[in-house]
């Protein structure tokens, strides 16, 4: 479930807190900041990968074709 709290009101909530509830706040926080990290280093890993060339698709893109054209007659 989701629930929108303005920003303020959010802020005097957290004001509120006793210092353990604001510390433990605070260490699930940066557990979130760990994980987004983690999936800021998997983007460049992605990005170095291996890439198709113009050749490659147009392959791929004429096989696509003879499949359709197989199944076109095979299930007419």
């Amino acid at each position: 479930m989701t629930v929108k709290v303005p920003f303020q009101k959010l802020l005097a909530i957290v004001k509120t807190l006793t210092p353990s509830q604001k510390a433990t706040l605070m260490a699930e926080l940066s557990k979130e900041q760990v994980n987004l990290k983690e999936h800021h280093d998997f983007i460049p890993y992605l990005l170095d990968g291996p890439v198709y060339e113009d050749k490659d698709v147009q392959t791929i893109e004429e096989n696509r074709k003879s499949i359709a054209t197989w199944r076109a007659k095979t299930n007419g």
